[in-house]
């Protein structure tokens, strides 16, 4: 007997829900074409010359319309076909629809419309043009520009001299570069005393060597007078003089050593300090031995681009090491002028760039585009992205000024732990500026010889460590067309990286929001700090008023101390401080250009007169990803919690998909998005932007298959990874290809993932369990005190990537390799089963993320194993009261799992809990993006261990994948969402549910209420695509639509009762619908032809009710009742009840619970089973549900009026799992 489907009965509303239902009339008016996206990006402005991929949205009012053709048009204006005419296409084709005509021309704009047929072959209008144009395809393209920038730096020639440094030393040391090339190669002169009382004063000149310290001495100054206390009680000057190779240190006016030293010859000076090191420098002269002063700040702003500046009192400390930056290290802004072309009209003008570092364009005075931090961040030794501009409002008839500026950037910066200058420093902007004309001549402007520099306003251009902008040093007009630039200097040419140069494939870093400041205080005198009132990735911008030479400061944090200062010691080395100077007094607006921090606070000092709140606001920066997903509920809760995702993902997602936004790290860990990617895409269209990463994955795959840790590797940061990371080359295409149908992404990484999927394979062996790639990253990552088995986690991750593999290799037409990877996938589930999981259900290790990778993945075989399994795991959760101890890896999964053994309640349970450790404590305690660990702030309110502690990680939200298809219950059916599952599930107490995604073929949404009189749920599925709508109910006979039943209804085509979570199965059209469940109320209004009063003694002896020996009586929920007892497998009781002979009936039973829970019985009917019934209560305490069943079963039916009702908590139910059957009241109502 099949009982997920309703039998033919004498009910006529059922009759049909057995064979398809007619889709409805056709549709009344052609559907309507919009949304044309070109590799999934609206109008892209100078993309890649590959085949582009079309798409498009229909849309109409009508239910069940489908597409049975096209038609694409690609002109050189809107309209035209002289490009590409597909003709009438057959196909109901809408996503990834590849350009057929010739091969694209570089620098060129293409126009394209498209219209379709629908199912009765009526054809929509041409819907609205398109566009997408190409960048600059090849080196060639590119022509003689050239790669320019200023001429290295001028400190190169600073050989011999003296450096004065006065300073207080605060503890332990204080160090000072000398003759530095950069920060991996100087001399470090240190003055240390040590941590405690009885360290000896010393001198230790350091050679510094590609990043390498080595120790060339010790001098203890003891002789010369100095103690330990007299040093920490400063001030005091030391001297260094060099002369060749002779170094001089003089402390105090006394010669304290002299030494001969090799192996730097030149350089700058800087500072230094390590750990708990900590010193303030007042003042810092750099002379020749002539005299002739090369340096002398005067503190009134920040020489480096490190430290606290404090009323001209630099203090530095912790992690620093910083070099002194004079007028001609600040950054170059370069210029040219042109003239147009005279008699001629300008048609249109593009800017074709790219640079060595970050770069900001101007024309005429004003910023050319709206992106920031261009070029983004590559593997710039094997590819760097060029942009495209459409200029054509800035330039103007006549004479124009052309304008750059530099900054230092992912290119010279300091990226991820290591020091700066990973490519260099050697900052240079190539660029074309093209006019067309409207007689079609072209006119170029390239970079060249010709153009000039000067030292501009930005003294520090660094993305941890900040930005100081010096505005005195902003020539007025210098990008404009009548400023004098003689006093300007000719740039240098660079050797040129053209033929690295490709055009950038997704959104650049945008604007995409502005935030008020919320709440200001000031925890000391001249000090104010900022809320924005939510952490948040970008700059702050400032409308301030100051003298000249004033210079504000302003600092970013995550959280405050307790005491309400900023809390940054989790920040680590990155300085994340702004500095700007006042050329003149009066007020101006700073937002600061080459830098980024994560921050919800802004600490702001350095000025009379500091700025009031409407004053101060947060500039959010990200990729500008269109946002696709939406998730509201009847939880304040779970909105914040979904929010804090989605914040999480718009910070993180800048570039590359980072770690961490705010400390000195912000690196494309493959471990964090590996997890994150399914998440991702019901926030946002990832597919642009997690194409280009994985540009960026591939070039960094090495020559057996493996990945880094992190892409971009920079230096060789993270070479070493392992499982559950460097899958990541597999996860992230197929999470495109799942959520958006995005194929082009599989093809593209398919010879990439087999390179690397068969590196894994050699590494798992013919056993089929995976510990060969176990390294330091392969680990439950930040997991609480509850560790995994290495094998289990490895061997669970390498069964989802043959899993993927085997999905992907089908979708490609790869069918002998999806039938190998099929067996694989078979193997490894056994091999996992056979080693990790024993006859009672243990999974080795016993960790929760071992109970719910083998879970929620359905790694095991077995079934009786499985079910034990799902027993331990929640035996396992009630050790902890049912919060979580998972990791990075596990936390995915762990929701997944429980609804897989039909444990939702407690899913719910976990996710709504708001003590430690839980995702509510962090909402509690004022997160507004994920943290990175589950203790980042401490129950006692201490912080988490500072050397990992983000506030925004969203590593862990990656719950709001659960939270999307269980919630909102919108999931793929297939990939792109062709065909969906709409299957809300209710439960944790919530009364409403709202989600919508934006699919490539329109708006999914799903939206439900539970009220008393039953269940709304409200869908619209987007034309061309069916849905399974999957809604809570007793009976399919109790669901409507529109309301009216559900047969005959339009758009409806197939009716079943999935008797296993007691829901209506629904497959629909396109469309909008209206459901309704009706809610099954007591006692029935309706006449019934018997009832049962079980626990009465009267009732129950009318109605024969007998029972196992466990079985009894008592009161719960305050009504008399009859349990059979769950302590008891095979335990039972049974009524007789009067039925309407030989037909249909219904039974209508009232359950009385203890608590919250899940029942789990067995109902039959005489001898024939009917329903296994599985509820879920999540209420606490005592308290009541009702509920039906359909009796149609043709054996059950064979009565002649008397029948008895059996139920029994099944045997193979373990003892005290499940609730049994406790029921108060037994209706039996005809149908």
């Amino acid at each position: 007997m099949n009982r997920s489907l309703l039998r033919i009965s004498l009910l006529l509303v059922l009759l049909t829900s057995l064979v398809g239902l007619p889709a409805g009339p056709a549709a009344a008016a052609p559907p309507a074409v919009t949304g044309l996206t070109t590799n999934g990006r609206v109008d892209p402005l100078g993309i890649p010359g590959d085949t582009p991929v079309l798409g498009w949205v229909s849309t109409s009012a009508d239910r069940g319309v489908t597409q049975s053709a096209y038609q694409i048009q690609v002109g050189s204006s809107p309209g035209a076909s002289n490009v590409w005419n597909s003709g009438r296409v057959t196909s109901d084709r809408q996503v990834n629809v590849a350009y057929g005509g010739p091969a694209l021309a570089a620098g060129t704009r293409y126009h394209w419309r498209v219209r379709v047929w629908d199912q009765t072959g009526t054809v929509s209008a041409w819907s609205a043009s398109s566009w997408f144009e190409t960048g600059l395809l090849s080196a060639a393209d590119w022509g003689a520009a050239a790669w320019i920038g200023k001429p290295a730096p001028s400190y190169v020639t600073w050989t011999d001299y003296t450096t004065a440094v006065t300073f207080d030393l605060n503890a332990v040391a204080f160090g000072t570069f000398l003759r530095a090339g950069d920060l991996n190669n100087a001399y470090m002169w240190q003055l240390n005393v040590g941590p405690t009382a009885a360290d000896v004063p010393r001198l230790r000149p350091h050679l510094l060597a590609g990043g390498a310290y080595t120790v060339l001495g010790e001098v203890d100054l003891r002789p010369f007078g100095f103690t330990r206390a007299g040093l920490l009680d400063g001030p005091h000057t030391v001297t260094y003089e060099l002369a060749g190779d002779t170094v001089r240190t003089t402390l105090d006016d006394v010669l304290v050593d002299t030494r001969t030293v090799t192996g730097r010859g030149s350089g700058r000076v800087g500072v230094r300090t390590h750990g708990d090191e900590s010193a303030t420098v007042t003042a810092l002269r750099v002379t020749r031995p002539d005299g002739t002063v090369l340096a002398e700040p005067d503190f009134r702003s920040n020489p480096f681009d490190a430290g606290a500046l404090d009323g001209r009192r630099l203090t530095v400390s912790g992690t620093v090491s910083s070099l002194l930056i004079t007028t001609a290290e600040h950054e170059p802004l370069l210029r040219t002028r042109f003239t147009t072309t005279p008699g001629k009209t300008i048609r249109s003008a593009r800017v074709y760039a790219s640079a060595h570092g970050v770069y900001e364009l101007s024309i005429n005075g004003r910023k050319v585009g709206d992106q920031f931090l261009a070029p983004g961040y590559t593997e710039y030794a094997k590819r760097i992205q060029s942009q495209t501009y459409d200029v054509t409002g800035l330039v103007t008839a006549g004479a124009n000024g052309f304008g750059a500026a530099l900054g230092d950037g992912w290119w010279a910066g300091k990226v991820g732990l290591a020091g700066k200058g990973g490519y260099g420093d050697d900052l240079a902007l190539v660029a074309r500026l093209r006019i067309t004309y409207t007689d079609g001549t072209v006119q170029w402007v390239d970079t060249n010889p010709g153009w000039r520099w000067t030292p501009g306003p930005f003294a520090a251009t660094d993305n941890q460590l900040g930005e100081t902008y010096r505005a005195q040093h902003l020539p007025a007009g210098w990008n404009t067309a009548p400023y004098d630039d003689a006093t300007w200097q000719a740039v240098v040419v660079r050797p040129s990286d053209t033929a690295r140069l490709s055009p950038q494939p997704d959104e650049p870093v945008r604007q995409t929001a502005v935030l008020d400041t919320v709440r200001v205080t000031s925890p000391a005198a001249g000090v104010n700090i900022y809320d924005l009132g939510q952490n948040m990735v970008g700059v702050a911008r400032l409308t301030i008023t100051g003298r000249a030479g004033d210079t504000v400061r302003l600092r970013h944090a995550e959280v405050l101390n307790r005491d309400g200062t900023m809390y940054t010691a989790n920040l680590r080395a990155a300085a994340a401080t702004d500095y700007y100077t006042f050329a003149t007094g009066g007020t101006v607006t700073y937002q600061p250009t080459f830098t980024q921090h994560g921050f919800r606070y802004l600490e702001v000092s350095g000025l009379a007169a500091l700025p009031p709140a409407a004053d101060v606001k947060g500039v959010v920066w990200g990729s500008d990803l269109p946002r696709i997903g939406t998730l509201q509920t009847s939880s304040a809760l779970l909105d914040q919690l979904h929010g804090n995702v989605a914040w999480g993902a718009r910070g993180n997602f800048l570039s590359i998909p980072t770690d961490t936004p705010a400390r000195d790290e912000r690196l494309g860990w493959t471990g964090d998005i590996n997890i994150f990617a399914p998440t991702a895409a019901y926030l946002s269209d990832t597919r642009a932007f997690l194409g280009k990463w994985m540009l960026d994955v591939r070039d960094e795959q090495k020559a057996n298959g493996s990945i880094p840790a992190v892409a971009p590797a920079t230096g060789g940061a993270f070479e070493e990874s392992g499982v559950g990371w460097e899958d990541a080359i597999i996860t992230v295409p197929y999470s495109l290809w799942h959520g958006f149908g995005d194929l082009k992404a599989v093809q593209e990484n398919y010879p990439a993932m087999k390179r690397f999927f068969d590196y894994a394979r050699a590494s798992a062996g013919a056993d089929n369990l995976e510990t060969g790639r176990t390294t330091f990253f392969t680990a439950d990552w930040l997991h609480l005190d509850d560790p995994s088995h290495q094998g289990v986690l490895g061997t669970a991750i390498w069964a989802q990537d043959v899993r993927m593999m085997a999905e992907m290799a089908r979708a490609t037409g790869r069918t002998a390799e999806a039938a190998d990877y099929d067996a694989l996938f078979q193997s490894v589930r056994q091999a996992f089963t056979a080693a990790y999981v024993a006859d009672d259900g243990t999974v080795l290790g016993g960790s929760q993320t071992g109970y719910a990778l083998a879970l929620g993945k359905g790694l095991i075989s077995d079934p009786v194993k499985e079910r034990r399994a799902g027993e331990k795991f929640v035996a396992k959760l009630a050790q902890t009261d049912n919060h979580l101890r998972t990791g990075f890896i596990g936390t995915p999964w762990l929701l997944p799992a429980l609804s897989r053994i039909g444990r939702d309640d407690l899913a719910y349970r976990m996710l709504l809990k708001e003590d430690y450790p839980s995702w509510g404590y962090e909402i509690r305690n004022g997160a507004t993006t994920i943290w990175e660990r589950w203790n980042s702030i401490q129950p006692d309110g201490s912080f988490g261990p500072v050397d990992m502690n983000s506030f925004n990680h969203y590593a862990y939200g990656a719950v709001a994948d659960w939270m999307h298809q269980n919630i909102a219950g919108i999931r793929a059916a297939e990939p792109g969402y062709r065909r969906s599952v709409i299957a809300p599930r209710p439960g944790g107490g919530l009364t409403s549910g709202q989600g919508t995604l934006r699919t490539v073929y329109g708006t999914l949404s799903s939206t439900w209420q539970q009220a008393a009189d039953g269940l709304t749920l409200g869908v619209t599925v987007p034309v061309n695509t069916t849905a399974e709508v999957r809604i809570p109910s007793d009976a399919a006979y109790l669901v409507t639509e529109g309301g009216a039943a559900l047969p005959g209804r339009a758009g409806i085509r197939a009716v079943r009762y999935d008797e296993a979570d007691s829901t209506t199965v629904v497959t629909v059209g396109s469309g909008t619908y209206a459901f309704k469940a009706a809610a099954v109320t007591v006692p029935p209004a309706e006449t019934t032809t018997d009832a049962v009063d079980l626990g009465d003694a009267g009732s129950e002896a009318a109605h024969a009710v007998t029972g196992s020996a466990s079985s009894g009586t008592s009161v719960e929920g305050g009504l008399t009742r009859r349990y059979s007892h769950n302590l008891y497998p095979g335990s039972w009781f049974s009524a007789q009840v009067t039925v309407p002979a030989g037909r249909p009936f219904r039974l209508r039973l009232r359950e009385t619970w203890a608590s919250a829970g899940v029942k789990d019985y067995d109902v039959q009917v005489g001898d024939t089973p009917v329903r296994r019934v599985h509820l879920t209560r999540y209420a606490g305490g005592q308290g009541t549900t009702s509920h039906e069943i359909l009796v149609d079963e043709p054996a059950a039916l064979a009565n002649d009026g008397r029948v008895t009702v059996r139920f029994t908590y099944p045997s193979g139910n373990p003892p005290g799992v499940y609730y049994d059957a406790s029921l108060a009241d037994l209706w039996v109502l005809p149908v």
